[in-house]
């Protein structure tokens, strides 16, 4: 499925994330009643005048020896290339240049844009931090040896998929009013709901959003924090919930238990499926007019959507 309409997807109220081969886009099928529960792999468009830029990847060698090992392993792996989501927007937008996705040592946590180079920056200290806490929380619940990897991986595409955003903004000039990191949150929030790999299942995608959802949380205290408030981020318990909302908004049912287990307030939850609509339309709105040359057949199908209102 395409952006455009796996956002179209979510605000119809899908809670199960197609699962398609994404070395092409899938185009999404309605049911009877509208809604887009499925999706067929469709070739992807291939040259043309126009044709948008792939992306590109590179893994930088870091200077410091503890970082060596880190640094082999996402290389040997191709992490980058290898993010399901990422591949799935690859080509689909007429972007003015080409994105670079790197990983570098940073000399800290952290992961950024340059709209400078158009290039998305992931840390090694930052794979180095998300393991380690991938091991606490293995342990503190009694996670088989896996998790850690799982831990990591989940945090590493919704951080690429916030920083891709800001690639999008930039490149697309597009509009954001209000905070644009929570924007961010909400477009990779969407992405990965949306788009899974094919060995994934629709809990196994909720569930790497949770432990996305954890990491914002690994850092609080409780106690007031003047750098924290003044932050461009929101805090990081508002992140949580806000991307707790989003999960709870593509199937308030099939998540009724969010709220009994603390994850979500009632008063919240009751709006959740209104905000997931309306952040999805929203985004459906923004990316719609910069579909590249091939993706005709997606912005038709992602205009009907708009028209039947929310």
């Amino acid at each position: 499925m395409t952006l455009v309409m796996a956002l179209a997807a979510a605000a119809a109220g899908d809670a199960s994330p197609p699962v398609a081969d994404h070395a092409a886009p899938a185009m999404s099928v309605p049911d009877r009643d509208g809604a887009m529960p499925r999706s067929v792999v469709q070739p992807r468009p291939m040259g043309g005048e126009g044709r948008a830029p792939a992306f590109e990847y590179a893994y930088g060698p870091p200077a410091t020896p503890r970082l060596q090992g880190i640094y082999r392993r996402v290389r040997d792996a191709d992490l980058l290339r290898r993010l399901p989501e990422v591949q799935a927007i690859d080509g689909m937008f007429a972007l003015p240049r080409r994105v670079r996705y790197v990983t570098a040592e940073c000399g800290e946590f952290g992961a950024f844009y340059r709209p400078d180079q158009t290039q998305v920056v992931l840390c090694y200290e930052t794979l180095h931090t998300l393991y380690e806490r991938g091991l606490e929380q293995q342990r503190a619940l009694g996670q088989d040896e896996g998790y850690a990897l799982r831990y990591t991986r989940a945090n590493v595409r919704f951080i690429v998929l916030h920083e891709t955003g800001h690639a999008l903004v930039q490149l697309l000039d597009l509009p954001v009013t209000g905070r644009q990191e929570d924007a961010m949150d909400q477009l990779a929030a969407i992405l990965m709901l949306r788009f899974a790999g094919l060995d994934e299942t629709p809990h196994q995608v909720v569930g790497n959003l949770d432990m996305a959802a954890n990491w914002m949380l690994s850092r609080s205290t409780g106690a007031y924090n003047l750098h924290a408030y003044a932050d461009e981020h929101a805090l990081g318990e508002q992140r949580y919930f806000n991307l707790q909302c989003l999960i709870y908004g593509t199937d308030p049912e099939g998540f009724a238990g969010m709220v009994d287990a603390g994850d979500l307030t009632a008063a919240r939850a009751a709006g959740c499926a209104r905000e997931t609509r309306r952040a999805s339309r929203a985004w459906v709105r923004l990316l719609l007019p910069h579909l590249a040359p091939g993706y005709e057949a997606y912005g038709d199908e992602a205009v009907r959507y708009l028209q039947r209102g929310g």
